[in-house]
């Protein structure tokens, strides 16, 4: 497994087919790692939690507040 970066900013697209504004997350690095083996990542309130493969694939798993996203999240290195 490569070394990832620690921080990450996620865009969350909107339910598909709509024109809304797309919100942005940035996330950082968390102890453990999540189902699929890879590093866990959260925003500061932890109301967002990941985890982020090798090529930037992110993996959902708490989203707080928000709904989960009917596309694949777009997750660029911050670090």
């Amino acid at each position: 497994m490569a070394t990832l970066p620690t921080r990450w900013k996620l865009t969350f697209p909107g339910p598909a087919g709509s024109h809304w504004k797309k919100e942005t997350v940035a996330v950082e690095q968390q102890a453990g790692s999540g189902p699929h083996g890879y590093p866990l990542y959260a925003d500061t309130d932890r109301t967002v939690r990941v985890e982020i493969e090798d090529g930037g694939l992110v993996h959902v798993l708490d989203c707080v507040g928000r709904p989960l996203p009917d596309t694949p999240l777009h997750a660029h290195p911050l670090d």
